[in-house]
C-alpha cells in the first residue's frame, strides 16, 4: 500500500529501519526483531528545537518508563529541521536535558522520514505485533487516547485515571503561525525584501503587517537564519514583529558558542515579571535574554492573551543568529 500522500497510515505495514544509521541510547534496532520478540513499537518523529515536540516529550518519556517492562519499545526518530540539529553532540545534550532514556535514531538525511512519507513534527505511530501501523497521531494532544491504545496492544486492563491527563476547560485563542526567518521559507515584511546571503542595511516603517517579521539595521539573510552584521554594541539594530499569542519562543544561536545578550521589549517596554518567559531575566529595568547554544528560547509566557502586540529583539552582538519564532495560544 503506497504511503505517499496519506495523512493517516493506519493499516500500512511499517517500513524497516535502514542499516548504517547512528543510534543513541541503544544499539541499532531492527523492527523485525522487535516484533519477533512480541514488542509493541511506537515511533515518535521529533526534533529538539520544535516547541510542539518539546511539549509532547514528558508524555513520551513517561510512557517509556511506565511500559518498557510490559513490552513497549519507543523509538525517537530525530529528523532535524535546521542544520544545527544535525550535530550529534547537540542531540545528545537535548536527550539528557529532556531525560530521554529510550532509543533515538539520528535521521539527518530524512531516511526514516521519507520511508514513512512523513510531513509532521511531532508524529506518533504505534506498530502492532503483526508489523502494521495501528495508531497514527500528528501534533500535540490525544495523550489519553494514545496511552489507552498502548495499554490495549499490551493487553493491559483499562486505567480510568488516564483520561484525566487530557485536562478540561482548555481555551485556545487565534495565534500567529510559526515565522521562519531565513530566505528559504521566511516572511520578511520590509519593502526591499530579502537581500540573500549578503550584508544589507534594512529600514522599516511603523506600519507592520501580522505574520511577518521586520529588520532594522545591518543583517545577512541566510537560507535558514538571519545573522546580525552590525557593529558590536549597537542596539539600534533589531528584529520586530506583531503577534497574537499567550507564549512566544525563538530559535537562536551564536556563531562562536559564547554567551551573548539581546534586549526584549513588548510595545516598546521591557517585559514584566508576569509575562517574561523562563529564559528572560529582568535586570536593572531591562528584560534580557542570554543566548548561546543553538536551541529554542522562551521569551514570553503570559496568562492573559496578547493580541496584536509588537515584539522587538534589540541586538548588539555580531554573533546573533535567529532561525524562527513559534507561538502558543492554548490555556488550560
Amino acid at each position: 500500500m503506497p504511503l505517499l500522500g496519506r495523512d493517516n497510515l493506519v493499516g500500512v505495514r511499517a517500513p524497516e529501519f535502514k542499516d548504517g544509521m547512528v543510534w543513541l541510547n541503544s544499539k541499532p534496532l531492527k523492527l523485525e526483531e522487535l516484533l519477533k520478540e512480541g514488542k509493541v513499537v511506537m515511533i515518535d518523529f521529533w526534533t529538539y528545537s520544535c516547541i510542539n515536540c518539546i511539549r509532547t516529550l514528558p508524555h513520551v518519556v513517561g510512557w517509556a518508563k511506565k511500559y518498557r517492562d510490559k513490552g513497549l519499545v519507543i523509538v525517537g526518530v530525530h529528523t532535524p529541521e535546521f542544520d544545527f540539529e544535525k550535530e550529534k553532540s547537540n542531540v545528545e545534550k537535548a536527550i539528557a536535558d529532556f531525560s530521554i532514556e529510550y532509543p533515538v535514531v539520528l535521521d539527518n538525511d530524512y531516511v526514516v522520514w521519507n520511508s514513512y512519507a512523513n510531513r509532521y513534527w511531532p508524529r506518533k505511530l504505534i506498530i502492532g505485533k503483526d508489523g502494521s501501523i495501528v495508531y497514527d497521531h500528528a501534533g500535540e494532544g490525544n495523550y489519553g487516547e494514545t496511552e489507552k491504545k498502548i495499554r490495549e496492544l499490551l493487553s493491559l486492563a483499562d486505567d480510568n485515571s488516564i483520561a484525566s491527563e487530557e485536562g478540561t476547560g482548555g481555551i485556545c485563542y487565534p495565534t500567529t503561525p510559526e515565522i521562519y526567518l531565513g530566505h528559504e521559507r521566511g516572511t520578511l515584511g520590509n519593502e526591499e525584501g530579502f537581500k540573500k546571503d549578503q550584508a544589507f542595511k534594512y529600514e522599516i516603517s511603523d506600519d507592520n503587517d501580522r505574520d511577518k517579521f521586520y529588520l532594522r539595521g545591518d543583517w545577512i539573510a541566510g537560507s535558514q537564519f538571519i545573522e546580525h552584521a552590525g557593529k558590536e554594541g549597537n542596539l539600534d539594530d533589531f528584529v520586530q514583529l506583531n503577534f497574537s499569542a499567550l507564549s512566544v519562543n525563538v530559535v537562536l544561536g551564536s556563531k562562536d558558542g559564547e554567551v551573548y545578550e539581546v534586549l526584549v521589549s513588548l510595545d516598546g517596554q521591557p517585559l514584566s515579571k508576569e509575562i517574561a518567559g523562563e529564559d528572560v531575566k529582568i535586570k536593572d529595568g531591562k528584560s534580557i535574554l542570554e543566548f548561546k547554544a543553538d536551541r529554542m528560547y522562551n521569551l514570553i509566557d503570559s496568562k492573559e492573551y496578547l493580541d496584536n502586540r509588537k515584539l522587538k529583539l534589540s541586538v548588539k552582538s555580531d554573533q546573533f543568529r535567529a532561525f524562527a519564532f513559534t507561538f502558543g495560544a492554548c490555556a488550560h
